[in-house]
């Protein structure tokens, strides 16, 4: 401990003792200050204006003696120094009564420095002791103080949400009766950084809260470490009609702060309860679900359970199903961006006409993007699929409003149309191989150029000019080339009807399709049986 804060006081009627004990004092630590008193008055008065550490004083003096002088620092409450009786009286009596109101030590006159530096020492290591001793207690005290106030907060949150054990439910009672008339509301405060300016928004915000309602109602503000972005009010109304003006000075208040800094503070706010004690679970039910439909508003909207419900009854369940699913698949095969972001978002905003639950909502708008994505899959390498897949699931449901939905899907669409150009192109000839394939697999289907362009992500008349530098011949002469060289392994290699087989391959018309097979193996299909099967 430094002695540089010691506050020390000499006091005794005699000049040249009190002055030679006061130089020896400052010539032994001259880092105390050191004060002098000619009289016990005079030192009471000097006590009462600065706390002492330490007093050596007298005991023989004119209008309040030593002894005098520690009596009334007793009756009246001051701090008490280390005292310490400085006397030419050493009789056992006087050290008797000394000790009895609490000195420290008694010396004999004259004082010499070899007496003074012991007793100076051991005042200073009981003056560290006991610093000590009360920066822990001090310290333990904040802490039970803080871990009770944790205590009574996170039960009263578990009082809002979720169904407490009798004598938990009372404890709770006894800490917010909650009686009257009251509601909860549910204020969300922006995302939290765990930072001092945080923190310091955080007090400001639960400071500007109690000033704004303490006179119109009895108060709990809750922030739980869990939901740093947000904080619960419980507020118990002290007369009718102190809701209305409550909600609307409390909104102003808030709104001014958050100008301040720069955040907007929305709220949900439930149904005014006429006994919030007993309603307190209805209620906060009540302000979580305005809260969480906050997400179709625009930052700062305070959105009561009425209004909510009002909103909720003009929506149209039919509106949360996105119809036009071939449109945004078709404008996104385009590869107009443009056109694909307009389809989208009028998609994502018929969906959001029927006010689906905002996770709902995050639900379909991932389907819907991962529809597209799964068209595109043919063309884009397994890499980027799969990144752009990932991308589309955790940035959708990240997002904490409509607006940035919408913004999320449109880049995302954006992101998933520049890769597909980006890969198709250095993927051609793969491409026409799968292209090939589909061929194969689908040959009874009627299967047309611009179907197949759409299919692969093509400009129709892109994909011909593709098409026949790959494969030597036009879309068309190969469908037609593949097409009979199915339908002659069917002939050889099965007894299935000609009609059948016309169908196996693509071909409705009987007639048409004796037609082209004569055209192209010189034999109608019944002679190129009977020719090569006997």
């Amino acid at each position: 401990m430094s002695t540089e804060s010691i506050e020390i006081l000499i006091v005794d009627d005699e000049p040249k003792q009190r002055r030679g004990l006061a130089a020896m004092v400052r010539s032994l630590r001259p880092e105390y200050r050191v004060h002098e008193a000619k009289n016990g008055k005079e030192a009471l008065e000097l006590a009462h204006r600065k706390p002492l550490d330490i007093v050596f004083t007298d005991i023989q003096m004119p209008l309040v003696n030593g002894i005098e002088f520690v009596e009334h620092l007793h009756q009246d409450g001051t701090k008490l120094p280390k005292v310490v009786f400085v006397s030419v009286y050493h009789e056992f009596g006087y050290a008797r009564q000394a000790m009895r109101l609490g000195a420290k030590d008694y010396l004999v006159k004259p004082v010499s420095p070899a007496h003074l530096e012991p007793v100076l020492a051991q005042l200073e290591h009981q003056i560290r002791q006991e610093m000590i001793e009360q920066t822990t207690a001090d310290s333990l005290s904040r802490q039970l103080a803080q871990s009770k106030t944790v205590y009574i907060e996170q039960l009263l949150y578990r009082w809002m949400t979720e169904e407490l054990p009798p004598a938990e439910l009372r404890e709770a009672q006894a800490a917010f009766k909650a009686a009257g008339p009251g509601t909860v509301m549910l204020l969300e405060t922006g995302a939290s950084m765990a930072s001092t300016a945080d923190q310091e928004w955080r007090q400001m915000l639960k400071r500007a809260i109690s000033q704004t309602l303490g006179g119109l109602a009895d108060l709990i503000v809750l922030s739980p470490e869990h939901e740093k972005d947000r904080m619960f009010v419980i507020a118990e109304w002290k007369y009718v009609d102190a809701e209305g003006e409550g909600l609307e000075k409390l909104r102003a208040a808030l709104a001014q702060l958050g100008q301040l800094y720069n955040r907007a503070i929305g709220a949900g706010v439930a149904r005014s309860s006429t006994c919030l004690g007993a309603d307190i679970r209805d209620c906060w039910e009540q302000a979580q679900q305005a809260a969480l439909y906050l997400f179709y508003y625009p930052e700062g909207t305070w959105l009561t359970a009425e209004a909510l419900a009002s909103q909720l009854s003009k929506a149209d369940p039919a509106a949360a199903a996105a119809k036009d699913s071939q449109s945004l698949e078709e404008a996104v095969t385009s590869g107009n961006i443009e056109l694909a972001t307009l389809t989208l978002t009028a998609m994502v905003e018929q969906l959001a006409a029927g006010y689906p639950p905002p996770f709902r909502f995050k639900c379909a708008l991932i389907q819907m993007l991962l529809t597209c994505l799964k068209r595109a899959e043919l063309v884009m390498e397994d890499a980027d699929y799969g990144r752009l897949a990932a991308r589309i699931d955790q940035e959708i449901v990240a997002v904490k409003s409509f607006r940035d939905a919408k913004a999320a899907a449109a880049r995302l669409l954006s992101d998933m149309i520049r890769q597909m150009k980006k890969d198709k192109g250095a993927r051609s000839e793969w491409i026409m191989q799968k292209c090939r394939e589909y061929m194969e697999a689908h040959l009874h289907e009627d299967i047309g150029l611009d179907a197949m362009a759409q299919r692969f992500y093509y400009n129709a008349s892109y994909f011909s000019i593709l098409f026949k530098n790959h494969f030597g011949v036009s879309f068309t002469d190969f469908l037609v080339k593949t097409r009979m060289q199915r339908a002659r392994s069917l002939l050889l290699q099965s007894d299935q009807k000609i009609a059948d087989i016309a169908k196996a391959v693509g071909y409705k018309d009987i007639k048409y399709f004796n037609k082209v097979f004569k055209k192209t193996f010189l034999h109608s299909p019944d002679e190129f049986r009977r020719t090569f099967t006997s």
